[in-house]
């Protein structure tokens, strides 16, 4: 008979669930809640935002220089053309692309070693497999991101856009506790997300007696 564990969702929450999760037994681990989870998820896009702000701002200018000259449509691709070929829009391009890059990386990095991203690092949240084993690159990045991504364009590309509707609404599985709050990317990499209590913990700093 396998043994049984007390699972609590939250340090807060009211509702406690008897489930098999080895990852969970010591108690050091608990499950992240729905506004860690999504705090997560927004600090990371606050990142990319900043990645793409400055050639965002830069291609804006042009627009609207180019709709201030009134050009007709052979002009105003002439104009792109050679706004495209001046050495500040690559420069600016070529930033973009370098910065994109080292932020992928170091997301793939963290999320294979540690099982974090970079907005669960910054709120002590992890992903974690059910054995409580760190889900390594297979689990974490191939299948809880790209494979999940690819089902999400199948479906709505063969449902012409509708799946695409219905995919918005599966985020809000973080709210049903009694799944562990488990989305449809934990349920293909057999992975749950959790917050480290322990990482809370105040550090006590003893000052040497003279």
């Amino acid at each position: 008979m396998r043994k049984q564990y007390r699972i609590k969702p939250s340090a807060s929450g009211s509702d406690q669930y008897i489930e098999s999760m080895p990852a969970l037994a010591d108690g050091k681990l608990e499950l992240a809640t729905p506004a860690y989870r999504l705090c997560a998820i927004t600090i990371n896009q606050l990142f990319q935002y900043i990645i793409f702000l400055p050639i965002s701002i830069y291609s804006l200018s042009a627009l609207f220089e180019a709709m201030e000259e009134e050009y007709d449509s052979d002009e105003l691709t002439e104009f792109f053309l050679d706004w495209l070929t001046l050495p500040q829009t690559l420069t600016i391009i070529c930033l973009t692309i370098m910065a994109l890059i080292i932020f992928t990386a170091w997301q793939i990095n963290w999320m294979t070693k540690y099982g974090q991203s970079i907005g669960k690092r910054m709120l002590n949240l992890r992903v974690i497999r059910t054995n409580g084993d760190n889900p390594g690159f297979v689990r974490n990045v191939i299948l809880r991101e790209i494979v999940y991504q690819l089902i999400v364009v199948i479906i709505g590309s063969l449902t012409l856009g509708i799946g695409y509707f219905v995919f918005m609404f599966f985020p809000a599985m973080v709210f049903i506790n009694k799944w562990q709050r488990r989305t449809l990317p934990d349920f293909l990499a057999d992975t749950i997300v959790v917050r480290d209590r322990m990482a809370e913990k105040p550090i006590k700093v003893r000052i040497p007696k003279r």
